[in-house]
């Protein structure tokens, strides 16, 4: 083998030369050190839009810190509503118990409800009303009575079917068969010359259709769901006896609810006579005086609870008196048109109950198939 003498001098590789260098009789890479990158000057735009990526990262950052706080107050706040007030240092509302609902004070409503309640209870209407509460005593102000019965839709007479009229000869006019009056077939308990006392002292009474009897016994036998009552015109002809009339009106309510537990009363003011019969022979049934005795019998009705229905506004002129218009000869009976104002009076004055027989096209007439969508409402 020739020596390096021998081969002469080696010829550069210049692909060698940049990639490799000898060491020794060994070709290694030749790792030169890569030069350094060239920094680019950011332009004015990019500095912009840099500037605007911060500022939107730092206030995404705000919102989450918002975000997270108004949560906690949110849940802090449901979280106090939650807990029982002893553990808020609230003092409990004690819960009524038998003891102290027993204190507590209603009072009583006459005109609410169906009209059916058979419990007897009195009240002051004057001194009911909002009260100051003391102690474990709670006072309770409900609705009063009305005045009277106000107008609502019209029912047919069959409304009359289960009811019976107590009077005196006015009532006894729905027997005069010339008049021809329907009243549904109501009990007509109608008597010449009877009064409050009559009925007290279960005196015995004419009745047109029946004869002789004592008309408490009647209609305790009959029992009937509703009774209307217009008497005391025999008693009051005369002035002088107001005491004593409204001591035996309160006194005959009384003995007819003890009679008749499960009737509800419709009890009739008393009518005035015409002003010329007024004037002449019937001065007790002057307007002045009848206003007076029918404010008392009002208020008789509100201790009692009974309806009350202002008949003789229905058949008053201007001045009060019975209407020339509707009245007999005599200024105190009423003629065949009076008699069909009288029914059609009450056939629009009664509480209202979705189960009255209004007529069709009445305000508060509902059809049958109505009914059947309400028959679950009590």
């Amino acid at each position: 083998m020739p020596t390096p003498q021998e081969r002469g001098p080696r010829r550069p590789r210049p692909e060698m030369d940049r990639k490799y260098r000898m060491e020794g009789d060994w070709a290694v890479p030749n790792q030169r050190p890569a030069p350094p990158p060239q920094r680019r000057t950011p332009t004015q735009e990019q500095r912009r839009a840099a500037a605007r990526r911060r500022e939107q990262r730092r206030h995404r950052r705000q919102l989450a810190v918002v975000g997270t706080v108004g949560g906690i107050l949110v849940l802090s706040g449901i979280i106090t509503v939650l807990l029982p007030k002893s553990a808020k240092g609230e003092a409990e509302v004690p819960i009524a118990t038998p003891e102290t609902s027993a204190t507590r004070l209603v009072a009583p409503v006459p005109y609410g409800g169906d009209g059916a309640s058979t419990t007897v209870q009195a009240v002051n209407w004057g001194t009911v009303g909002p009260q100051k509460q003391a102690g474990s005593y709670t006072y309770t102000a409900l609705p009063a009575q009305p005045d009277a019965v106000p107008e609502f839709g019209r029912v047919s007479t069959s409304w009359f079917a289960d009811a019976a009229l107590l009077g005196d000869s006015l009532t006894a006019g729905f027997c005069v068969n010339e008049y021809n009056i329907d009243v549904g077939g109501a009990l007509v308990c109608g008597y010449e010359g009877v009064s409050p006392n009559t009925i007290v002292n279960r005196t015995t009474a004419t009745s047109p259709d029946r004869g002789e009897e004592v008309p408490l016994d009647v209609l305790s036998a009959a029992q009937p769901a509703k009774l209307y009552i217009l008497i005391g015109t025999n008693a009051l002809v005369q002035p002088g006896n107001d005491d004593t009339f409204l001591a035996y009106y309160g006194k005959m309510l009384d003995e007819l609810r003890t009679a008749l537990p499960n009737t509800v009363f419709y009890v009739q003011s008393v009518l005035s006579a015409t002003q010329e019969k007024v004037g002449d022979d019937l001065p007790g049934l002057a307007p002045d005086r009848l206003a007076v005795i029918n404010a008392a019998i009002q208020q008789l009705c509100a201790e009692r609870g009974c309806y009350y229905l202002d008949l003789n506004a229905e058949f008053a002129d201007a001045d009060g008196y019975l209407s020339a218009e509707f009245a007999q000869p005599d200024g105190v009976h009423l003629t065949v048109s009076g008699y069909s104002k009288w029914v059609s009076y009450l056939c629009t004055h009664l509480p209202y109950d979705k189960d009255n027989p209004y007529q069709p096209g009445s305000t508060y007439y509902l059809s049958d198939d109505m009914k059947n969508l309400l028959s679950d409402i009590p």
